[in-house]
């Protein structure tokens, strides 16, 4: 019965070798290819792919106005807390934000704000290059949320961008497709 036991066991010794040494050999042959660099933000610049959970964004209706009944459905279902909706009635009788701020410093970017508003006004876009160094600055207001950029149509590629740091930092891009970085890594 012990060498039945003996066997076993040095079967499933030899499988977990031959899983390190595979593993192993895909490690060495990272190790020695040649590196693959992102050239961000001086010669590329990433498109993120259209379910990409970027920077917020208010939408508009036909007709010019903000889609937002302020509900403040997203505010309350919000898990941080970075929501503040103030609402108020304009002489017609509709309901208006009249402040819509948005704490990006607080925000998860969890999507649970845009899956909440009953008038589809708010969305999650494409824009992901924001920072500061002050997170007062990362409060954002609902004319800024206005002027956003929407979601992206097509992404996941990389394209040749240009950083401008002349007036204030931008990374400025022409094309509307890249070329896919995923190729560029090696695989067995």
């Amino acid at each position: 019965m012990s060498r039945a036991l003996d066997r076993t066991g040095t079967w499933i010794g030899w499988a977990f070798f031959a899983d390190l040494t595979n593993a192993l050999a895909l490690t060495f042959g990272y190790m020695f290819s040649r590196p693959v660099t992102m050239q961000y933000p001086d010669k590329e610049k990433w498109l993120p792919y259209p379910r990409y959970r970027g920077h917020h964004f208010l939408k508009r209706d036909d007709e010019g106005e903000i889609k937002c009944v302020a509900c403040e459905l997203c505010a309350r279902i919000c898990p941080c807390d970075c929501i503040e909706v103030v609402p108020y009635e304009d002489e017609k009788g509709n309901r208006h934000p009249a402040k819509f701020e948005i704490d990006m410093a607080r925000c998860l970017f969890c999507g649970l704000c845009e899956d909440a508003c009953p008038a589809d006004a708010i969305a999650l876009g494409q824009q992901y290059e924001f920072s500061s160094f002050s997170s007062a600055d990362l409060v954002i207001g609902r004319d800024d949320l206005l002027g956003k950029p929407g979601k992206a149509t097509t992404g996941g590629g990389v394209v040749a961008a240009r950083l401008n740091t002349e007036q204030d930092v931008l990374v400025e891009t022409s094309e509307p497709q890249g070329y896919n970085w995923w190729r560029n890594i090696r695989r067995t």
